[in-house]
Order: structure tokens, then sequence, then C-alpha cells
């Protein structure tokens, strides 16, 4: 009998996803394994943040994201090559006008805020501009020193 109670319970856990604090960081992970939920759907909990980039910067533009997300696991960072894509932040070294939101040039690069993007948009911008996301840039080469 007390057999068959720990196979239920065994059972139940693994059926209900058992899920504890160990297995929660893990997954909060960008890159570990579940780290986001099937179809490319970001976790439940984490905050979408929508970046275009230029399709002549995309090719080197992973390790930025990954380096963002390391550095704020909550957000999560959905890139898209090209236009046409709602965004909250566009990544370009083409001129834009000044119109479409907030401007700021770091080296060749210009990096648009969007009107009405949320404070993860500001962040983006920030980890570009200072620290870990300016040496990804130039580790890149996509800005000079």
């Amino acid at each position: 009998m007390r057999g068959l109670i720990v196979v239920l319970a065994a059972g139940v856990l693994a059926a209900g996803g058992c899920a504890g604090a160990g297995s929660e960081s893990r997954d909060s992970e960008p890159g570990a394994p579940g780290a986001g939920a099937p179809g490319g759907e970001p976790q439940a909990g984490l905050v979408e943040l929508r970046v275009a980039v230029a399709e002549s910067l995309a090719e080197d533009f992973a390790p930025v994201e990954q380096g963002f997300e390391m550095r704020h696991p909550s957000i999560e960072v959905l890139v898209a090559a090209g236009d046409g894509e709602p965004a909250d932040v566009v990544v370009t070294d083409d001129p834009v006008p000044a119109a479409t939101g907030t401007v700021e040039k770091i080296g060749p690069l210009r990096v648009v805020v969007v009107p009405g993007a949320g404070a993860e948009a500001a962040a983006f911008a920030e980890f570009l501009r200072d620290g870990d996301g300016r040496r990804i840039l130039l580790d890149s080469g996509l800005l000079r020193p």
C-alpha cells in the first residue's frame, strides 16, 4: 500500500509539472532548455521587446540580443530583420527621419526608441550605448573604437 502511494504521488507531481525554485530560475535563463513556450512565444511573466534591425546588421546582432537578455532576464527580445514589423526599438545604419521617435546615434548606428515604447526600450538603448552592449557591438565589428 505504501509503495502505491509513493507511485501515485510521483505520478501526480510529474503530471502537474512540479516546478520548484530550481527549475524556475533555470527556465528564466535565455537559451536554457524550456526558456520559452512552444511556438517561439515568451514564457509567462516575460515582457516582450520588439527590435527591428536593418538587414545589414542582422547577421551580427544575435550576441547583442543574448547579452541584453542575460542582463535583463525578465525581458524577451524579439528581433525582426528588415522593415514592416511593428517594433519598440529600431536599430539601423541608415539615416532616419527624426519624426519616427527618439533617435540616438551610437557610432555609425542609429537607435530609434519608438514613441509609446516602454521602459524596456529605453533600457535596450542604454545597453547599446554603455557597458556590455557597447563592448558586444565593438567585438562584433558593428562599432569601431
